[in-house]
């Protein structure tokens, strides 16, 4: 994983994502999960939002673009003080937590381990750079 201060290559990645998250569909998808989600397990999910439905790929362009993006964090490709200092990612990790948390609970236990893998860094890297006490207080924060 990157420590070494941001490069420019860094930089470059980190704008070429923020396009993907800042285009009209992630747009839409974020302020969808964000503000509309309504479903609490995955059984619930599948009811409300048929697998056709603009609201699933709503859920799963999010949840995508942030897999995606916690591999590449995870192999080193993303450089932690750019990446947690633009985004917050707990956000939208919380909202999709109980739909993770119900595919697990079925036997899916690798769905969104990259995703999960960079909230968790996320919050290590808020502790580290602002404090304790500025780390939020999430239901799947694990404690050292």
């Amino acid at each position: 994983m990157a420590v070494d201060r941001p490069m420019l290559q860094d930089a470059d990645l980190l704008l070429k994502l923020y396009q993907e998250f800042e285009s009209d569909a992630m747009y839409a998808s974020r302020q969808w999960l964000l503000h509309e989600m309504k479903a609490a397990s995955i059984e619930e999910f599948r009811e409300l939002y048929p697998e056709t439905s603009p609201e699933n790929r709503h859920f799963y362009r999010v949840y995508r673009f942030f897999e995606m993006t916690g591999t590449l964090f995870k192999n080193g490709l993303v450089h932690p003080d750019l990446l947690f200092d633009v985004w917050y990612i707990n956000q939208f990790y919380l909202a999709c937590y109980p739909i993770i948390q119900s595919i697990r609970a079925h036997g899916d236990k690798h769905v969104a381990e990259n995703f999960e893998y960079l909230a968790m860094a996320e919050l290590d890297w808020i502790e580290k750079t602002k404090g304790p006490d500025i780390v939020p207080d999430l239901p799947y924060r694990r404690r050292n």
